[in-house]
């Protein structure tokens, strides 16, 4: 992968499959917690073939709802790479998807910018009650859901689920719409539970400290196949590493996309309002 043909909407499926997360676990039931969360990007490790210099961007999640009304997400990611021969690319990613709390459907739209020139439209809904997934932009196109396919959020469910247990594998097909027409199996390995002191130590953002300091978490690496190619590949599409906290907030991280890995460090983490519900 070069950056001249970096899909920058397989960087929103991967990244916002991981940073859905923001969960408190009681009693075995997984309760989302809004929160917003702010990550800064440097460049970690690239090849000569990549064509990427140096980078340094930007990443920003927030998420809203409740299990009644559905969960509202906001994601934005902009990374300045910079080129051979002193050139340089500003891509610049934004998306706001919205997942029913039974995750029986779901919407997602994203606008894409390069060197600040508007340069593509995603929009698109998925029922899980037929299994299609209905893409208005940028063409209009139908096709199916593998019957087993679960959405991001409740993807990242079912991680918290099974690190509570103690298990340390899952393989689950996840679609996002971020890719489009391309369907993830996503396969986690979750390590043994860790205890966490200070870390919110020099974070910003009211009510940081609260969600990380004393919380428990287990390190956990993804990796993403596309699932049409997957018995052909040896290697994963991207592979992000990271710390899972226990109340579900996503610590510093580390994306690799095989030419190239980037680090992400959380630089700031708010909690937002809890959403009102019954259930």
């Amino acid at each position: 992968m070069t950056i001249m043909n970096l899909p920058t909407r397989a960087t929103l499926a991967s990244l916002s499959l991981i940073l859905l997360m923001g969960t408190t676990v009681s009693a075995g039931v997984v309760a989302l917690s809004p929160h917003r969360a702010v990550y800064d990007l440097t460049l970690k490790s690239a090849s000569d073939r990549s064509g990427v210099k140096d980078l340094n961007g930007r990443m920003v999640l927030e998420m809203t709802g409740s299990v009644c009304d559905g969960w509202s997400v906001n994601f934005r990611l902009v990374n300045d790479f910079q080129l051979p021969r002193g050139r340089s690319r500003l891509v610049d990613s934004r998306s706001t998807s919205w997942e029913a709390g039974d995750g029986s459907s779901m919407s997602y739209l994203e606008r894409e910018f390069i060197d600040n020139r508007p340069h593509q439209v995603t929009r698109l809904r998925v029922s899980m009650k037929d299994g299609k997934v209905r893409q208005k932009q940028p063409k209009e196109v139908v096709f199916d859901l593998p019957a087993n396919a679960i959405f991001p959020v409740t993807h990242q469910k079912r991680l918290i689920e099974k690190a509570q247990k103690g298990e340390l594998r899952d393989k689950s097909i996840v679609y996002d719409g971020a890719d489009r027409d391309n369907i993830y199996q996503a396969i986690t390995f979750i390590g043994k539970k860790r205890s966490g002191e200070k870390q919110a130590a020099g974070l910003k953002g009211q009510g940081a400290a609260a969600l990380l300091n004393g919380t428990k978490f287990w390190p956990v690496t993804v990796s993403y196949y596309t699932l049409k190619d997957k018995d052909d590949q040896d290697t994963p599409n991207q592979q992000i590493s990271f710390q899972m906290y226990e109340n579900g907030i996503a610590g510093d991280l580390t994306i690799d996309y095989g030419d190239f890995a980037m680090s992400g460090k959380l630089v700031r983490l708010e909690q937002l309002p809890q959403g009102k519900c019954e259930k």
